[in-house]
């Protein structure tokens, strides 16, 4: 039911997409690419998660310089044990799958765009495995919404592509339980950009 959801969510927002990038005081773009993430409280180090990270994107044009945008994206998210993390964590992996809507505040200078907003993310599939091999993801406890703050730049390489760097923080824990302890994912992602 979830993906038949996500589905007709994605195509519901290409369709808008399309049309509203026909408008000129709007524009619309699709982007794609991968995140590397870790989770602060997991005693895991690194940004050692790779995940994908795809969407639509879409910008009311206040001025020349000023942009408000808004995103609805897939994002995979986590975390997982490399040589340098602490023997004491329990974990071997944690991977999330989160549907996210960011709003931003964006400023364009030449070929650059610089953002910063915050975002609305719902973890719709997590999976948990422990140290040795064992699934436990169920005892885990996440919580369902999230609030994350966004940073990202955009080198613009035509009228069509361009290349952006996003980073974002979660700002309230990802348990749903605060007795079971205090996990704060943060997320470097590397995206393509192509503009309709």
């Amino acid at each position: 039911m979830r993906r038949i959801f996500l589905l007709i969510l994605v195509g519901l927002m290409l369709g808008s997409s399309v049309f509203l990038a026909a408008q000129n005081r709007f524009k619309a773009s699709a982007v794609a690419g991968l995140n590397l993430s870790q989770i602060d409280g997991d005693l895991l180090t690194g940004f050692d998660q790779p995940g994908l990270h795809a969407g639509m994107h879409v910008s009311a044009i206040l001025s020349d310089r000023w942009e408000l945008g808004v995103e609805l994206l897939y994002n995979q998210q986590g975390s997982q044990r490399n040589l340098y993390s602490n023997s004491q964590s329990i974990y071997e992996s944690i991977r999330l799958s989160v549907v996210e809507a960011p709003v931003q505040i964006l400023f364009n200078e030449w070929k650059f765009q610089l953002g910063a907003g915050l975002s609305y993310a719902r973890i719709i599939n997590a999976k948990v495995i422990d140290i040795s091999g064992a699934d436990i993801t169920l005892q885990q406890g996440f919580r369902d919404d999230l609030i994350n703050v966004v940073l990202g730049g955009t080198f613009n390489f035509s009228e069509r592509w361009a290349l952006n760097v996003r980073w974002s923080r979660s700002l309230n824990n990802l348990r749903a339980n605060k007795a079971d302890g205090l996990f704060i994912s943060r997320t470097l992602g590397i995206r393509g950009i192509y503009y309709f």
